[in-house]
């Protein structure tokens, strides 16, 4: 029988936090998740019997996936255009065949985190392994010596299969926070009629919303002219033959500038900010003709809007 190693320990904190982030997936574009976040420490208990305090360690690993991994745009190296001290543009799927799927944007360096190739190719079969290896590698990076590893589990939603769950991008530039970056989520909508959950319902408002980039029209350009846009066009000249198909958008929040182009087609404007109260309001205005509808719409997990 194999004798453990007794000077290892673990702890282990569930639901440490949410991460919520946008993945820049090849040939599909940007694509919103939202994960629970659980960890396991390992290492060497100190002189008091403790390995990492409970409140630091969910202190320590929060921080640390806040600043290098929540609210963000999830690249690879080859997708990045141009980069100066303050400044990042990304681009992506600009082949013929793809140009419905063209994304550009023109942020500040701090929205987008660079992820490794294969993490992403890994991403793109919905396997959160690599990322998870990434993130757990980062909290290493920021925890006591006596730390000897780290493992991080990432958990979608349980209805994650339903005909009602759907992701989306969205910025709000008002945010006081980091909703005002270029983010996404993933979520379900559930809709209840009379008192009980409709699917028929819930899953025609995921339909409609999936994949969508939800932006108030205020922040829609017209005009292509603005710094941002045309050094996005400058960098990458190939959206110019297909800007009759692609839609511009510009704001500006505490954080910086952020102009973003994308097709039309998976572009939903609206007439208001896109909060999680403002897109509950545009979802039960689907229903206007029936009576007694409540939804309830999810920013992520856990947490959202009724509307009724």
């Amino acid at each position: 029988m194999q004798i453990k190693n007794r000077n290892l320990t673990k702890i282990f904190i569930q639901n440490v936090t949410l991460l919520d982030c946008a993945l820049f997936i090849p040939e599909k574009g940007p694509k919103g998740k939202s994960w629970y976040v659980d960890i396991v420490w390992e290492g060497e208990k100190d002189a008091t019997g403790v390995l990492f305090d409970f409140s630091l360690a969910k202190k320590s690993a929060k921080s640390t996936i806040d600043h290098e991994f929540d609210h963000k745009l999830l690249v690879t190296a080859s997708h990045i255009r141009f980069q100066s001290n303050s400044q990042i543009i990304v681009i992506g799927n600009n082949k013929s065949d793809t140009k419905e799927s063209l994304f550009a944007i023109n942020t500040y360096n701090n929205s987008v985190k660079k992820i490794a190739r294969e993490t992403l190719k890994a991403l793109e079969s919905d396997d959160v392994s690599e990322l998870e290896k990434e993130i757990a590698n980062a909290i290493l990076r920021n925890s006591p010596s006596n730390v000897k590893n780290v493992k991080v589990t990432l958990r979608e939603d349980e209805k994650k299969k339903k005909e009602n769950y759907f992701n989306y991008t969205h910025s709000l530039c008002h945010h006081y926070g980091n909703c005002q970056r270029f983010h996404g989520h993933s979520n379900i909508i559930e809709i209840f009629h009379k008192g009980k959950f409709d699917l028929a319902r819930s899953a025609k408002a995921a339909k409609k919303l999936n994949n969508s980039y939800i932006i108030s029209r205020n922040y829609l350009a017209e005009k292509w002219d603005s710094r941002l846009i045309t050094e996005l066009v400058e960098h990458c000249p190939e959206i110019s033959d297909f800007k009759s198909e692609l839609i511009a958008a510009q704001y500006k929040g505490t954080q910086g500038e952020v102009a973003v182009i994308m097709p039309k087609i998976n572009t939903l404007a609206l007439d208001c900010e896109s909060t999680v109260e403002n897109l509950a309001e545009y979802i039960r205005n689907q229903f206007v003709d029936d009576t007694d509808i409540e939804v309830r719409a999810y920013e992520g997990l856990a947490k959202g809007s009724i509307c009724i």
